[in-house]
């Protein structure tokens, strides 16, 4: 019997706890945690979206610096959006594969996260957008 009444009871203090809980806002409790090391983006020019995760300002850089074919839209800020989200513009890459790195600084934590982009040789490129459309063309 006494038993019986401690699990009824227990049941109800879940009950309401739960109850109460689904009303506190969430929030994620990071210094700095990124949602993928590696991207590998098309070889068509474009743009590719970086998520990572602080409540701490931050700051961004792009290696190699002065990287001609790559940019990003911004470069720091306040951490108080818990997601951050940043926009990769690239170009298209007919030439041979490239990469670039996204560093990544929060409080004492950096991150880095790679950009991968596969190109097509100039001497075989006629144009085509993909590598499924190349025609490969002789040497003279």
């Amino acid at each position: 019997m006494v038993s019986r009444i401690m699990k009824r009871g227990a049941a109800l203090v879940l009950a309401v706890f739960a109850f109460f809980s689904c009303d506190r806002p969430f929030s994620l409790d990071l210094d700095l945690a990124v949602d993928a090391h590696d991207y590998s983006i098309g070889s068509k020019a474009g743009q590719a979206r970086i998520f990572f995760y602080t409540n701490k300002p931050w700051t961004l850089s792009l290696e190699p610096a002065g990287c001609s074919w790559g940019s990003v839209d911004k470069t720091s800020g306040n951490g108080k959006a818990d997601v951050e989200e940043i926009l990769f513009t690239y170009e298209q890459n007919t030439d041979v594969d490239r990469d670039a790195t996204i560093v990544i600084k929060a409080g004492s934590k950096q991150e880095r996260i790679r950009i991968f982009q596969p190109g097509v040789a100039k001497e075989w490129w006629d144009g085509s957008t993909t590598i499924d459309d190349l025609e490969i063309k002789p040497v003279s």
